[in-house]
């Protein structure tokens, strides 16, 4: 969770209590008072709790509580401004859909409790294995999504195959017969709607179910 919320907050107040004081205690010249320092710990308390609410509720907003990766109305709204960058720059955007196999497996031989704790390291494994101008989102149940900026013209050799290497060389011990399912497409190339971009890595994914990666 983000501090902007509390910062902005905190920086107000304080601008306030130091306008305060000069108006006061400098143009009006009343005299100062002990009343002033508890008034000012009053007021930075209370930007600090409004603060807090702010930045609760744009996480809340933004990601998914589970994964801590983004959620899906995020990813969209991500989708339109990069796309606005990327047809300015002659660059693409490739939409990445990784799929959890033999999830619902899991779910009913371990309970659900594990099926969560196997989508939290899938989303620690994928956070860690890409770059920092990714976005990672949880796009279903167990399916994410990556949007990723590039200027390749061989996507598939130059990220996807390096992205499934480092999946590879990560496990989870207590699922060993785990694995991840990629489908990919590339905008504009594939087309420049998100949904379709979507279908297309979908589809592409579900093809590539025989060829899962273990973690």
């Amino acid at each position: 969770m983000k501090y902007s919320g509390r910062i902005i907050a905190m920086l107000v107040v304080s601008l306030f209590n130091i306008l305060r004081y000069f108006y006061y205690h400098q143009y009006l010249e009343l005299p100062f008072k002990a009343n002033f320092f508890i008034l000012t710990f009053i007021f930075l308390w209370v930007a600090l709790w409004c603060g807090m609410q702010f930045d609760r509720v744009k996480y809340y907003s933004e990601k998914d509580p589970l994964t801590d990766t983004y959620n899906r109305r995020t990813v969209e709204k991500y989708f339109r401004e990069i796309t606005r960058t990327i047809r300015n720059k002659d660059q693409k955007l490739g939409v990445i859909m990784i799929d959890l196999n033999k999830f619902k497996e899991i779910n009913d031989t371990y309970g659900h409790h594990k099926g969560d704790e196997l989508l939290i390291h899938l989303a620690y494994i994928i956070n860690k294995s890409v770059k920092k101008s990714d976005r990672v989102a949880r796009w279903g149940g167990d399916e994410f999504l990556i949007l990723v900026p590039t200027s390749t013209n061989d996507f598939e050799s130059d990220y996807i195959q390096e992205f499934q290497r480092k999946l590879e060389n990560e496990n989870f011990d207590e699922f060993p017969s785990v694995g991840v399912s990629l489908g990919f497409s590339i905008y504009p190339d594939d087309g420049q709607d998100f949904q379709e971009l979507i279908q297309i890595a979908d589809g592409a994914m579900y093809k590539a179910k025989g060829k899962e990666v273990a973690i």
